[in-house]
């Protein structure tokens, strides 16, 4: 039975930890396009362009043959990204309005943030699926969460004074309480990507006689089927077609699909004022010839509803608003992860092993976050192998560190440290004027972060107490 109890701790702190950076990089990938500008600070920004100038550089960088692959992208100037890029399935470049040639698209760090969220950083088959069941797992949770306790929402405004558990008890229920639909919102949009797979399989076998095809082209389109195409690409006769069809529509980009085949098309995605799908894409020949559209702002309702999930989920679809208010309850939700491990360990009323090793996920997460962006913003190296060198490096330390509030303070000053070197190196790389500019919600970010880790370090500094994460 004790052998019993102990492994069940174990794998309780183990899944705990794993739902804590889902959620932690979750909150942080919301302001995406914002780190991916911050990352290379020195790429025009603009939103007019001389669409034949790009177009010939474009052509210039399809038929250049390092740079061909399966896919390749022309991201056009929007609100949210206001630059012109040109990538394949392995790096990119930013360029100016006039075509041409800009500064490298650095992006590694904001990658490996996005993919931290979706796979954990493992294989891309592996980690969505379990991505994907931790959102099964936080959905259970929440409902579960509901039925124990049936005075939470009386309880919604109701705070206690008294020891650190019943703060952390009041903590974790206030925040569910009042994040609620928000936590139903992320666990069942997060579990669906990945259950895709699984959810076609049943209504193949239950509506179609196991005909994934006709699932899969019920919910997104098929590619048209096309002649031999060249390898040169019109873009601005589409740009005309859309400018004259859809002038509301807010374009993203354009990828030419099968570019290394003769059956290569070109997609063009653009968001629909006022509809919550990601966007409808219009399908055009290599010559420019419009060849249909997707119909997803059309299409079936379960159509539409699918291709509305990625906007829900990460907030993208009320500009700022939206995305500030996501991540305010995403950080509730990181909270609410945080602060129910904490009740269970003070319950316990002894620390060992565990309340250091959970020390060590909540505090050494954002600390490997900040490391990964020093190697990959300031030292253009890969960002994921420091981001897990610094993480095991902590679980390391807490099986020697003693006691649990003294490695927590001590990892708080390290995460205080690491963001004045991330700054101060950023400054003295792309300068002030960069560090202020495209980047300016980053920077202060990152501030504000620092001011929260220096607040934590004086309070637990002042009171000596504190064996939780």
């Amino acid at each position: 039975m004790k052998s019993s109890l102990s492994a069940h701790s174990w794998l309780g702190i183990g899944m705990a930890a794993v739902l804590y950076l889902i959620i932690l990089s979750g909150t942080l990938v919301v302001f995406h396009t914002h780190i991916e500008r911050w990352e290379q600070p020195l790429a025009a920004e603009f939103h007019e362009f001389d669409a034949a100038a790009v177009e010939s550089a474009f052509n210039e960088y399809l038929t250049t043959p390092d740079n061909l692959t399966p896919h390749m992208y022309l991201v056009f100037p929007s609100d949210a990204m206001p630059r012109i890029k040109f990538a394949n399935e392995q790096q990119g470049e930013y360029r100016n309005a006039d075509g041409s040639a800009g500064v490298p698209a650095y992006d590694d760090w904001a990658h490996q943030l996005s993919d931290l969220h979706y796979y954990l950083h493992l294989p891309t088959n592996i980690g969505i699926i379990l991505v994907s069941a931790m959102g099964v797992i936080l959905l259970a949770l929440i409902i579960s969460g509901l039925l124990a306790h049936p005075s939470i929402i009386k309880d919604a405004f109701a705070w206690r004074s008294g020891s650190e558990r019943i703060h952390f008890t009041d903590l974790h229920n206030r925040l569910s309480v009042w994040g609620l639909p928000f936590h139903l919102m992320m666990a069942f949009t997060g579990a669906y990507f990945g259950l895709a797979g699984l959810i076609i399989l049943i209504a193949a076998e239950a509506f179609h006689d196991g005909d994934r095809e006709a699932v899969t082209r019920q919910f997104f389109s098929g590619d048209p089927v096309v002649e031999a195409q060249p390898l040169q690409v019109d873009i601005q006769q589409p740009l005309q077609y859309l400018n004259a069809n859809v002038p509301d529509g807010q374009l993203l980009f354009m990828t030419i699909h099968e570019a290394d085949s003769e059956q290569r098309f070109q997609e063009y995605y653009v968001q629909q004022p006022g509809r919550l799908i990601y966007s409808e894409n219009y399908r055009f020949d290599m010559q420019g010839n419009f060849l249909n559209r997707a119909g997803y702002s059309d299409g079936d309702l379960a159509k539409q509803i699918v291709y509305s999930i990625y906007r829900l989920h990460f907030g993208n679809f009320a500009g700022m608003g939206s995305k500030l208010l996501y991540f305010v309850m995403g950080l509730a939700l990181t909270v609410v992860c945080v602060s129910g491990i904490n009740i269970w360990l003070n319950r316990r009323k002894h620390e060992d092993l565990l309340n250091r090793l959970w020390v060590a996920v909540v505090w050494g997460a954002p600390l490997a976050i900040t490391v990964s962006a020093i190697s990959g913003v300031l030292a253009r190296w890969p960002s994921v192998i420091p981001f897990w060198s610094v993480l095991l490096a902590a679980l390391v330390l807490a099986v020697i560190a003693q006691p649990a509030a003294r490695f927590r303070r001590q990892i708080q000053l390290a995460g205080i440290l690491t963001v004045f070197v991330l700054l101060a190196g950023y400054a003295i790389q792309f300068g002030l004027a960069a560090a202020f500019g495209a980047g300016l919600l980053l920077t202060c970010g990152l501030l504000v972060w620092a001011l929260v880790l220096a607040v934590f370090v004086i309070r637990s500094s002042g009171t000596g107490v504190g064996k939780t994460g």
